[in-house]
């Protein structure tokens, strides 16, 4: 900003100095009144002043247009890293475990029992499941096939408080079978997730705690 304001002063002046207004007297053969006519003349260097005044005023933009570049790279967030388990399974954190202890903290290990708030959605963005909505948080452990592998594997090393993003290519979700449900008035079936669909869950991590033999 001080730049900026610098840049204006500087040119400003150049600008007063380079189109200074003189009094231009009237011409002998001219029928004007005693008053003298006020004009807009160039000073006799006016070349080298209207030049100096372009050039620095191009350099005043350029320096602005350098601070504002500098300030938008400053201001950007980093895109967040991808991290890659297995082929077809990968995950970004979204939000790091915090507070004084985070270093501390339990991570999820197999075996433990979890706690877990998420959002499931297909790729084209339709949420199927949301623990969020219904009020209702996921407890399972770790190991025990209770959810799709890829949502259990996902979760491994992460701390209360933490979130990431994970996706899942389809033989990490429900495969080929999918979520269908079929009913005896109608043959054909409503599939919740369809068969072969990629997944994406937003998980938070509520609570983690070891099994009772570890």
């Amino acid at each position: 900003l001080r730049s900026l304001a610098v840049c204006v002063t500087l040119a400003s002046l150049q600008a007063a100095v380079a189109f200074a207004p003189t009094f231009l007297a009237p011409s002998k053969g001219c029928r004007c009144d005693n008053t003298a006519t006020l004009g807009l003349r160039m000073q006799n260097d006016s070349p080298s002043i209207a030049r100096r005044a372009l050039l620095g005023s191009a350099g005043c933009w350029v320096l602005i247009g350098g601070n504002q570049k500098a300030l938008a790279a400053k201001g950007a967030a980093p895109k967040p890293k991808t991290v890659s388990l297995e082929t077809g399974l990968s995950y970004v954190i979204k939000k790091s475990a915090d507070g004084p202890l985070a270093s501390l903290a339990l991570a999820v290990n197999p075996g433990d029992f979890v706690v877990i708030n998420y959002i499931a959605y297909l790729r084209d963005g339709t949420i199927f499941d949301n623990t969020i909505k219904r009020g209702k948080p996921l407890a399972f452990q770790t190991g025990k096939k209770q959810v799709v592998p890829g949502l259990e594997l996902g979760i491994m090393g992460m701390k209360a408080g933490e979130q990431r993003q994970l996706f899942l290519k389809s033989e990490w979700g429900y495969g080929e079978d999918g979520v269908c449900l079929e009913t005896e008035e109608d043959d054909d079936a409503t599939c919740l997730v369809p068969p072969d669909t990629d997944l994406v869950y937003d998980v938070t991590l509520i609570n983690v705690g070891p099994a009772p033999n570890n």
